[in-house]
């Protein structure tokens, strides 16, 4: 009986379809051949074996990073928009802060034709909103993490 080593007894990889770019014929070639010069067995013509790349899938970092951008951009946009809601703070997961400013908003709205403060902390809650809104999107992505994400830094 002989030693079975990694390796031994295995098939012999796939062959891999290539198109000769002289007559266009399709033609199976060993992979241990790419990227070397071959004729083809239809005309005769030279050419060079692609190559074959690897896909690689983003890495679960990449991703991440990805959807901390979408969601830079989605809060920087709420917060200079509808800002003095909280909407901004509830998309970066910062639910204690989006509901204070959520309810302080609305008893400012219902309250404010009857009383002045009220409906001052609505105006400044929506300034607050504007200007961070406008620091959500003037911070590049990995300034952004660090502050919001890694630091959970809620307010300005």
């Amino acid at each position: 009986m002989q030693p079975n080593f990694p390796g031994q007894n295995q098939p012999p990889p796939p062959a891999i379809t290539v198109q000769c770019p002289h007559c266009s014929a399709q033609l199976s070639v060993s992979p241990s051949a790419a990227g070397q010069v071959s004729s083809c067995t239809h005309c005769g013509g030279k050419f060079q074996l692609p190559v074959p790349t690897a896909q690689i899938p983003g890495t679960p970092e990449q991703s991440m990073r990805k959807e901390i951008a979408d969601k830079k951009l989605a809060a920087g946009l709420c917060g200079i928009l509808i800002g003095g809601f909280g909407v901004h703070k509830f998309i970066l997961g910062y639910h204690n802060a989006g509901i204070i400013m959520l309810s302080l908003s609305i008893a400012g709205m219902f309250l404010g034709v009857c009383l002045i403060v009220p409906l001052l902390i609505t105006v400044v809650l929506q300034v607050i909103g504007l200007i961070e809104g406008i620091m959500y999107l003037t911070k590049n992505d990995e300034e952004f993490y660090r502050t919001y994400v890694a630091r959970k830094r809620e307010w300005f």
